[in-house]
């Protein structure tokens, strides 16, 4: 099941192919556009097509770093007169008037969106299913799932649609969406991004960022969109180059809430990267958590649902319609309505309790290089598993599970990247996570570069695949 191609074209060879003049920006984004209609109906990766904007967008004059390279941007960032729905009918006719920072970055950077991709309501899931748009399919085998809650823009970058797209990462969900896929994807620092300059807090968690089939795109992506604010963490020069020293690596792979190992595909992809970091000369060491692992998992459990439950009415505010309970899906209201159960003592006590964790956690990244862990516990479920019509009391504790290895590094504020190192037993990728101090991108991209340069997993196509072979 896992083909191998010549080396796809990356957003790198479309900015060699553009500065050479063979090719233009009208010609790549017509054979995006033309991608997209090709496997879409395979995958449901489109939640709101742009095509013609992007076609008039191609045809102007182009600026920017990233100039000329076709995209696509989540549901859940603003773009002034394009439908923001965040996956959820509830917000179906919520047209933003002005685009968020982070677009204006990306559109300075000059990339240029063929359309808006789909994730779960309100991006409350690991998987991305909602009503609103149904189910998107994964490539490598539509039964599954392409991961959340940005599976929409790995799903349509994994089949070669586009060479990138936007993500975002609140609990995990850059990560949850290209580990399923076989795609890299970096979550940066709390407040390295442009639009995040005031994101300092614990409770400041969502980051922004991409999902691409190559390290060297994901570098220039962040190089692109990172902020030059002066008072943030400094800019990190464009990363080009393997990791040139040996690492100092804690591993560990059980399942947090449990102690339970993960699945047998998962332990033998494990192991792999094992042996092979140590054939690279670094210095994996098996370890425990740095903090008590069914105490962490509780704590998110409550934060979890208290914050969606507080924080649904200042998403109604902040955009100016009501978002009520009764219009969103069984899941959600369900997840909302344990929240309503958490006192407001409760919730302000579980915070606390997990800026020890956070400590914890940042105390044992001053001691190592790298923290690693599996990306998910298990092979990616099927469609249906973490769906909208399952209540969330059903699924809290297995999607925790299975997806709960991501969620630390959004509370730490730290860097993490998920990289496609293997596949399971039934041919599904499996992706592994490495982590580091705030403001350690570059670390983490260089051993991407190593790694990356030894497995060669771009060169790995899937069944469904409309890029070039």
């Amino acid at each position: 099941m896992n083909t191998i191609s010549c080396a796809p074209t990356d957003m790198a060879d479309m900015r060699e192919a553009l500065a050479s003049g063979g090719v233009t920006a009208a010609a790549l984004v017509d054979q995006a556009i033309a991608r997209a209609e090709a496997v879409n109906p395979l995958l449901n990766f489109i939640a709101w097509p742009t095509f013609d904007r992007a076609r008039t967008q191609a045809r102007a004059a182009q600026s920017g770093p990233l100039s000329g390279i076709p995209t696509m941007i989540k549901d859940m960032l603003p773009e002034g007169g394009i439908p923001a729905t965040f996956g959820s009918a509830a917000l179906r006719d919520f047209v933003p008037s002005a685009d968020a920072p982070y677009a204006r970055t990306i559109a300075a950077a000059g990339l240029i969106s063929i359309g808006r991709s789909t994730m779960p309501e309100l991006g409350l899931n690991a998987v991305t299913e909602s009503p609103l748009f149904g189910p998107t399919r994964n490539p490598w085998n539509p039964d599954y799932t392409p991961g959340g809650s940005s599976g929409g823009g790995a799903a349509a970058v994994a089949a070669g649609v586009v060479p990138i797209a936007h993500a975002s990462d609140g609990l995990g969900s850059i990560r949850h969406g290209a580990a399923p896929c076989g795609l890299v994807g970096l979550k940066p620092s709390r407040q390295r991004n442009a639009g995040e300059e005031a994101f300092r807090s614990i409770t400041d968690l969502a980051v922004n960022g991409c999902v691409s089939r190559t390290v060297r795109d994901t570098a220039a992506w962040l190089a692109a969109t990172q902020t030059r604010a002066p008072d943030c963490l400094p800019p990190i020069p464009l990363v080009t180059a393997p990791i040139d020293r040996h690492l100092s690596i804690d591993a560990y792979s059980r399942v947090m809430r449990t102690g339970d190992s993960p699945d047998a595909s998962v332990r033998r992809v494990w192991e792999d990267t094992v042996a092979l970091l140590d054939r690279l000369g670094h210095r994996v060491r098996a370890a425990d958590l740095p903090f008590a692992g069914a105490v962490a998992m509780d704590l998110l459990g409550t934060i979890t649902e208290g914050m969606f439950c507080r924080r649904l009415g200042m998403l109604s505010q902040a955009i100016g319609i009501e978002v009520k309970v009764d219009d969103l899906e069984h899941r959600s209201a369900t997840l909302i309505a344990a929240g309503e159960a958490i006192s407001d003592a409760q919730f302000a006590s579980a915070w606390t309790s997990m800026e020890g964790v956070v400590t914890a956690y940042l105390e044992r990244l001053e001691q190592v290089d790298i923290w690693m862990t599996p990306t998910l516990s298990t092979e990616i479920p099927r469609i249906g598993v973490f769906g909208p019509h399952v209540a969330w009391a059903d699924q809290k504790d297995p999607l925790i599970d299975y997806a709960g290895y991501c969620w630390i590094d959004n509370f730490a504020g730290t860097p993490s990247i998920s990289l496609p190192i293997g596949f399971s037993d039934s041919g599904l990728p499996v992706g592994i996570q490495f982590a580091t101090r705030p403001s350690g991108e570059a670390l983490l991209l260089g051993l991407a570069y190593q790694l990356e340069a030894e497995l060669q997993w771009q060169r790995h196509i899937p069944p469904i695949w409309a890029g070039d072979r």
